[in-house]
């Protein structure tokens, strides 16, 4: 059993309570030349009162057993059970969409906590007659070609106090080992099993302050023409806002109300073989198939226009009353695939090693469209750009990496007292020759997976790229990789074009100015992770020898390096294609798009060589 807690500071925006405005070069092509103008693209309001204060208890059963089948076969077997119910929050802080009931949603709220909901915020997505609510008693039934929202209680929409669904699942697991000869020099092992990975306060936060803090997004472009700056009707009355408006409610950000926690099948194969010399091989086939990751959708997202998303009804929406309906789904997917080779030699004669080369892939449709950094935590990577086209986002994940070389050898130099060579030295030169020891690991990898994109521009009408600030993908019209890849062009811009309907007259620095033409109503075309960034080359050395000061005292001194041969590992590429690049480094220079500035940091252990003199006692 396990009791948990998530308490942390709630906050949505930079200047939460005092309001933030969002410039993304909808009016002059450039996001600074807006900002200088004083004409933001959306503006975000929101009155936080209280932080969150999760509780919540995870429960999990297991048994399992080993069972002898034969001096040369032995089975293991075993089955879990995982019980986790959702976060409640101390305060009554937290709150739920479910996009189930269609064109208006429902929204649920923890029971006995109505007097803290937002009466303003209910208010502006039409929340039905609500009695907890006094405020909401002439809201209007219907409007916009939508019913009024429901606003329930825990209890009155059938779920816990968690405001989802409590995931609960049986994980069976078996494995294996196989001698096939009598001589003992030849293993078979297998297994496969089911593993559940727990939800914890990331996805809880999702929830806190949703109803509650007053949480609002304006989009500040005209409906009757684009290229002109609405500001949002807001008043200084009752909680600060004016009338109503439908359509600006940001809802960030529910949980799937049907909540299953993520889960993987893994599975391997591995044969291994004593080759003699203290050595052994191995061999393995690993794979892995994960399913109800969780991923970040906007539940109101529209489908894809030629009319600017600005100009569009608020009927083309699925929930037309709200704004963004931002949400942690679950469904996503991943799968692992892998051949490993190693061989290993245990201590003897002052050496041992371990050289291991890996070829895997690993595809997932959880990264977002801008799939650029490292692991995914467990509430995505980044923002999906379209709710209706998660496939569009799977492709190979930033790591691992397709082919990975690692080696590890410790080397103890044969000199002095008892070794091949000076062994019967005097104890002034056993002093100085004996008793010192090499560290070393060596790394050979091919380079991370990245993503092309675009910001600044909204290709399929539906507001993903402007409003709503997801990374989009330009079209891919071409090779990506230049004859010879190097710092200055490690990818050819011309591979890639701006979505459009001139798509070779379309400039991608014109984003959604006022020269920009109107949506071709769909998304680009390039995929997640398509191109193959700069690989690693790295050695780390270290060297030791430790002198006895009496029969129990050691004194060890040690130096060593980080990347010893100082290598120079290119870091990633600008992988915005509205950065103009010039390789050819005329007099108005720029690295931008496929450009690389830095090299690889030490969460690599790739970066500069750096080297550290240590020393210390051992009794």
């Amino acid at each position: 059993m396990r009791t948990i807690r998530a308490a942390s500071p709630l906050s949505f925006f930079g200047a939460d309570n005092y309001g933030t405005f969002a410039f993304a070069s909808a009016y002059t092509g450039n996001d600074f030349s807006d900002f200088l103008l004083g004409i933001p693209v959306g503006s975000e309001l929101d009155n936080v009162s209280q932080d969150n204060d999760g509780r919540s208890h995870h429960w999990a059963f297991f048994a399992q057993d080993s069972f002898r089948f034969s001096p040369r076969l032995t089975l293991e077997y075993g089955v879990r059970f995982e019980y986790h119910p959702g976060y409640t929050d101390a305060g009554g802080n937290i709150g739920n969409f479910d996009n189930s009931v269609p064109r208006s949603g429902r929204v649920i709220y923890p029971d006995g906590f109505a007097k803290i909901l937002a009466p303003g915020f209910l208010q502006s997505f039409d929340a039905c007659p609500t009695p907890a609510v006094p405020l909401t008693a002439n809201d209007p039934t219907s409007i916009n070609g939508a019913p009024c929202t429901p606003v329930l209680s825990a209890s009155q929409a059938g779920l816990p106090e968690g405001l989802r669904t409590t995931s609960k699942r049986f994980l069976p697991r078996f494995g294996f080992a196989y001698k096939p000869f009598d001589n003992g020099k030849t293993v078979v092992r297998g297994g496969i099993g089911s593993y559940e990975a727990a939800s914890l306060g990331s996805i809880f936060y999702a929830l806190t302050g949703t109803m509650q803090s007053d949480t609002r997004q304006y989009v500040n472009v005209s409906p009757a023409d684009p290229h002109f700056f609405l500001w949002p009707q807001t008043g200084t009355g009752g909680t600060g806002l004016g009338a109503p408006q439908y359509g600006n409610d940001y809802f960030g950000t529910a949980n799937d109300v049907h909540w299953k926690e993520p889960y993987s099948l893994q599975w391997h194969l591995s044969v291994e073989r004593e080759v003699g010399f203290s050595t052994g091989l191995r061999a393995s086939y690993i794979g892995m198939k994960t399913t109800q990751l969780v991923w970040a959708p906007n539940y109101n997202q529209s489908l894809p226009s030629s009319i600017p998303y600005g100009g569009q009804p608020l009927s083309s929406r699925p929930f037309p009353n709200w704004g963004v309906v931002n949400t942690r789904a679950i469904g996503a997917t991943a799968n692992y695939n892998a051949l490993q080779i190693e061989a290993n030699r245990r201590f003897a004669a002052g050496l041992t090693f371990d050289t291991t080369y890996t070829w895997s892939k690993n595809l997932a449709d959880n990264q977002g469209p801008q799939a650029n950094g490292g692991f995914c935590a467990e509430n995505s990577c980044n923002r999906s750009a379209d709710f209706y086209g998660r496939r569009s986002e799977y492709g190979n994940t930033f790591g691992p990496r397709r082919n990975n070389w690692l080696t590890t050898v410790i080397y103890q130099l044969p000199f002095g007292n008892g070794k091949r060579f000076a062994n019967t030295s005097n104890p002034v030169l056993n002093a100085i020759i004996g008793g010192w020891q090499t560290s070393n690991i060596f790394l050979v990898q091919s380079g991370p997976f990245l993503t092309p994109l675009l910001s600044g521009i909204d290709p399929s009408g539906t507001g993903s790229g402007i409003v709503h600030g997801r990374p989009q993908h330009p079209d891919r019209v071409g090779p990506w990789a230049p004859a010879r890849q190097n710092a200055a062009q490690w990818i050819l811009s011309t591979g890639f074009v701006c979505p459009g309907p001139n798509p070779d007259l379309v400039s991608c620095s014109v984003g959604a100015g006022v020269n920009a033409p109107p949506p071709i109503g769909r998304f680009g075309t390039s995929g997640v992770g398509i191109i193959e960034g700069p690989g690693t080359i790295n050695w780390d050395f270290a060297m030791s020898k430790s002198f006895n000061l009496t029969e129990r005292v050691k004194l060890r001194v040690e130096v060593s390096f980080v990347n010893f041969l100082n290598h120079l590992n290119l870091g990633v590429p600008d992988m915005n294609l509205a950065d103009p690049n010039d390789p050819v480094q005329t007099p108005d220079y720029r690295c931008g798009f496929g450009c690389i500035t830095s090299a690889q940091g030490l969460y690599q252990f790739a970066g500069a060589r750096s080297g550290q003199i240590g020393a210390r006692i051992d009794f």
